[in-house]
């Protein structure tokens, strides 16, 4: 720092004062011309990091707008492919002779015992495992989103058939078209969603085809409680039409077109899906680069069953498969095939088919809200509480019922079975979503399209199983004891998802693959690595998200 005096010459005052120089000082720093330069090129880089910063945003924010548009076009298929599940709640009930339907309209023109409403109940989860099978091929094949659209051809015919079906036959082959197309959607659906969605967006995505099944499930039960069974068959059409069409305009997954050599057009979706080329490049160079150290270990003329056998899918495999064999027992997709029956159980004197619409109302808002709580709350928690909620639901209603076996029925006990039922349907809905999401998040890659058809066949087979004999079972142990099993099977689904059950939330589909690559079988015994980058990369989600 150097100081130079000036001097400053003050004019002539009128008091006659002779002019004055006064010295004045200025203070100034001599800056070399390399520093002046690096000022201004950080100045410079400054205001580039706020504008790239700012198209940054910009771009997340178009990724993430197109990724929910994305999935919100399967979603539209699976409403659709959820309106079939829910549909025997409201044709088995017109069907009978004594129907308030009979009353306004005569006796039915297809009278059922109930023999034949078992399969016509039972019959649509017989079909679904025969699509599920197919649908690993095709999504391998074809891809995820071709099969998707191939899904759309069954759910048509299935409706159609079931519109103009004039005898009791007919009616199983529509059913059976119709859990046909389900199956063949619900594999690919899942594992679309979670190949396209970012590691912060999945948790919410994933589980959004359940909140779809939910709302296809409501439609088809309000359909049901004003019109008859033909006219919802027909209105049954509307949304695969809408679905196909919105299916149509959304790109293929990237992972299957790196996988089947289509660099450009991997490139091409995965910058669609994630707003920013450069991104989707680094994205895909990784993809690109696991998948070339993936091959490069593979032996040669490895078949799917070998491949099952790896360390790396064996253990998603048991745990999926089991956690949905409790799943099935504890009653989930039973509560929504004889919604009716169960409520018209309690002995209550009021509209069933009315009370049958605020059961699916409840599920569907109790699935939504869990796909936004999957944002905030690690998986395995969730998991362990809703086992313990619906078990303790369905305990205490089976112990009440116990109690007032023999009794006339009050208004009190209506509430009690109500707030029971519903509180069970709350609980039990995270368990309905899981295994969808645990088929989209657990299994490896090179497995992942056709396992997840597999799984999803075994699922419906054991849902078929139980669905054809639920009036069997109903006629021994009744509902006091029906609900008793559902509570049994609920409580193992804690202990089961609190030994075994890895935390996913946060960890990308490539981390969760590396954990299965360890050892272990058991989450308290998970190795300290993954527990550290399953931390670090949550705590980066939540700052995303």
């Amino acid at each position: 720092m150097r100081t130079v005096s000036f001097f400053y010459l003050l004019p002539n005052r009128e008091d006659g004062e002779q002019d004055k120089f006064i010295q004045h000082p200025l203070n100034y720093q001599i800056v070399s011309k390399t520093l002046v330069k690096e000022k201004l090129y950080q100045s410079q880089a400054d205001e580039q990091q706020k504008y790239n910063n700012g198209l940054d945003h910009r771009t997340k924010i178009r990724g993430i707008y197109h990724q929910i548009i994305s999935t919100c076009a399967v979603l539209l298929l699976s409403a659709a492919c959820g309106m079939p599940i829910g549909y025997s709640a409201i044709l088995l009930p017109q069907l009978s002779a004594n129907n308030t339907f009979a009353e306004n309209h005569g006796t039915p023109e297809i009278v059922i015992d109930i023999e034949m409403g078992s399969w016509i109940a039972s019959v649509h989860s017989l079909a679904t495992p025969i699509g599920s099978f197919i649908s690993g091929p095709l999504a391998d094949y074809l891809g995820r989103r071709s099969t998707l659209l191939v899904s759309v051809i069954p759910v048509f015919l299935g409706w159609i058939t079931l519109a103009l079906a004039q005898s009791y036959p007919v009616l199983l082959v529509g059913r059976i078209l119709c859990g046909f197309a389900t199956g063949i959607l619900g594999g690919p659906a899942q594992v679309y969603i979670a190949e396209t969605a970012e590691p912060n967006l999945r948790s919410l995505l994933i589980g959004a085809p359940f909140v779809s099944y939910s709302i296809g499930i409501l439609i088809v039960y309000a359909l049901g409680s004003a019109y008859h069974w033909r006219a919802v068959a027909w209105y049954g059409n509307v949304l695969p039409a809408l679905a196909s069409l919105a299916i149509f305009f959304i790109p293929e997954s990237p992972p299957w077109l790196l996988r089947h050599e289509k660099l450009s057009a991997a490139l091409k979706a995965l910058t669609f899906l994630r707003g920013n080329e450069l991104e989707a490049q680094k994205e895909l160079n990784n993809m690109s680069e696991r998948l070339e150290r993936e091959r490069a270990t593979a032996t040669t003329n490895e078949n799917i069953f070998q491949l099952c056998c790896q360390r790396v899918a064996i253990k998603p495999l048991i745990i999926v498969i089991t956690f949905a064999a409790l799943q099935i027992l504890s009653g989930t997709f039973i509560v929504v095939f004889y919604a009716v029956d169960i409520i018209a159980e309690f002995g209550a004197e009021f509209d069933t088919r009315t009370a049958a619409i605020w059961t699916a109302v409840v599920r569907m808002l109790c699935t939504f809200i869990f796909c936004v709580v999957l944002l905030f709350i690690r998986r395995r928690p969730i998991l362990i509480l809703s086992g313990i909620g619906s078990g303790l639901s369905c305990l205490i209603l089976s112990f009440y019922m116990f109690a007032k076996e023999g009794k006339t029925k009050t208004n009190v006990d209506i509430i009690v079975a109500g707030v029971c039922l519903l509180t069970y349907i709350a609980f039990n809905t995270s368990l309905m979503v899981m295994p969808g999401i645990m088929i989209g998040e657990l299994f490896p890659a090179k497995i992942r399209g056709r396992t997840a058809g597999a799984v999803f066949a075994a699922m419906n087979v054991a849902l078929f199983a139980l669905a054809k004999g639920f009036p069997y079972i109903h006629l021994n142990i009744r509902m006091k004891g029906v609900f008793l099993m559902f509570a049994v099977a609920s409580f193992l689904v804690s202990i089961f998802m609190f030994m075994f059950q890895p935390e996913t939330k946060g960890s990308s589909l490539e981390q969760i693959e590396d954990y299965f690559s360890e050892s272990n079988w058991l989450w308290l015994k998970r190795g300290r690595k993954y527990k550290t980058v399953n931390n670090s990369n949550e705590d980066e989600a939540c700052i995303n998200s």
